[in-house]
C-alpha cells in the first residue's frame, strides 16, 4: 500500500490579496504558519517514511514545520502549483481589463486552456499524477504542496479526469490522505484541520 498525506501550505500574502499565483512565491503569513502548526499536531500521530515538498518556499516552509521526524526534505518541482502564466500576480478584475479575450478562453475551455506562458489544468494533472504513480509502493509520503495539486489528484482518482476539480474544499494548512491499495485509490481524509 502507498499512502500520500497531502498538506496544503498555510495562508500567504497573495491569498489575502486574492491574486492568481502558482509559480510566484509569496511567503506565508503568521496565520498561515499557525494553520500549519495546528496540522502538525495531527500529523504527529501519523508515521511517514519520506517527506516531499514542492520547490516553492511556501510549501518548503510548510514541510519544515510539519517534519516532526526531522527527515531530509526531498524537493520536486513536479509538485508545484499550476502555472497561471500572464495571469500570475493579478486580481480577477485586472485580468478582465488587461486580458479579456484570454480570460474568456480560460472560462470557456478551462480544462484544456493553456495559460499564455503557463500551462493548462491537464498539464498540471499529467505531471502530478505521473509523479505520484512513480513513487515507490509500501511507503507513506508526507507531501507539502498546493491547492491545485491536491484537487487535480482527487479529481483524477475519484472522478473522470478533471470533472470534479472545482468540487473540493481544501483549506490552507489542511490535510488530505489518499491510500493506494494495489493501485486502487481510497480517500481516507479530506480537508482535515487542527484545532
Amino acid at each position: 500500500m502507498k499512502r500520500i498525506i497531502l498538506v496544503r501550505h498555510g495562508q500567504t500574502t497573495m491569498n489575502l490579496q486574492k491574486l492568481y499565483y502558482g509559480f510566484l512565491d509569496p511567503h506565508m503569513t503568521e496565520l498561515g504558519k499557525e494553520q500549519v502548526m495546528k496540522s502538525k499536531k495531527i500529523l504527529e500521530k501519523i508515521d511517514y517514511d519520506e517527506i516531499i515538498s514542492s520547490d516553492l518556499d511556501r510549501a518548503y516552509e510548510t514541510a519544515k514545520i510539519i517534519n516532526f521526524k526531522n527527515l531530509e526534505i526531498k524537493v520536486f518541482p513536479e509538485t508545484r502549483e499550476l502555472n497561471f502564466g500572464i495571469f500570475e500576480g493579478l486580481a480577477y478584475e485586472e485580468i478582465r481589463k488587461k486580458y479579456p479575450e484570454e480570460l474568456q478562453k480560460s472560462i470557456d475551455d478551462w480544462k484544456n486552456y493553456s495559460f499564455v506562458t503557463g500551462e493548462s489544468p491537464y498539464d498540471l494533472q499529467k505531471r502530478v499524477v505521473k509523479f505520484i504513480d512513480e513513487l515507490e509502493d509500501n511507503k507513506t509520503y508526507l507531501l507539502a504542496t498546493h491547492w491545485g495539486v491536491i484537487c487535480t489528484l482527487l479529481s483524477y482518482h475519484f472522478s473522470n479526469g478533471l470533472d470534479s476539480y472545482w468540487k473540493y474544499k481544501i483549506d490552507n494548512g489542511s490535510i488530505t490522505i489518499i491510500e493506494f491499495r494495489e493501485k486502487y485509490p481510497l480517500l481516507c481524509q479530506l480537508n482535515l484541520k487542527g484545532d
